[in-house]
């Protein structure tokens, strides 16, 4: 029963043990990723930007978002991969990794596939508390514990499929967590911050 629960909420071993290095699939993350990125910025906005638009202005809005998309996919996904692989070279390991390359992306592709379960509650999350967080704090505190809670469950997920890629002690688990979690919730702010500030601001 625990197995069957676990693997429901974390994916199963044995998906995270067929992902592949192959470049066509982390590209098409790199795009889903970029999606759920501006999605989640605009998912009040899409009428306003999209709809009822001078053609030059709606091409211009399409033209942007199609970049955006693509610019901060590969930006979240990188900024995730890269520091933690550099890390994790140091930890110890009970199997020597021969193929570098291959690893560092198939730990971009532990990163994209955490998303799958998690977005969902995210969309849910917007669309329960969007009304009352502008009119109650104490909703803002719920949304805030919720959202702990999602980046939490997305770091498990992540560190069980960096289990499976690499072959870390498991002494070392706690400390994955910890690592992944940290920079989870301090990657998601940033490029929330970076997409809803900044890059929203450009569409007309």
């Amino acid at each position: 029963m625990k197995k069957f629960l676990i693997d429901r909420l974390l994916f199963p071993k044995d998906f995270f043990k067929k992902i592949t290095d192959k470049l066509h699939t982390l590209y098409i993350g790199i795009v889903l990723i970029g999606l759920v990125d501006l999605g989640m910025s605009l998912i009040y906005k899409i009428p306003f930007y999209f709809y009822n638009k001078p053609t030059e202005i709606l091409v211009y809005n399409i033209s942007l978002a199609l970049c955006i998309i693509i610019l901060v996919g590969l930006l979240d996904i990188i900024f995730f991969a890269m520091p933690l692989f550099d890390i994790f070279k140091n930890f110890a390991l009970r199997k020597r990794i021969t193929d570098i390359k291959g690893q560092f992306i198939k730990l971009m592709k532990v990163y994209i596939v955490s998303h799958f379960l998690i977005i969902p509650l995210y969309i849910l999350l917007h669309l329960v508390f969007k009304e009352r967080i502008l009119g109650l704090r104490i909703y803002s505190g719920f949304f805030l514990i919720f959202k702990i809670i999602i980046i939490f469950w997305q770091s498990a997920i992540i560190t069980r499929g960096i289990y499976i890629i690499y072959t870390f002690h498991k002494k070392l688990k706690s400390l994955v967590f910890f690592m992944v979690s940290t920079w989870v919730m301090v990657l998601g702010y940033t490029i929330d911050y970076l997409v809803s500030t900044l890059l929203t601001k450009l569409f007309m």
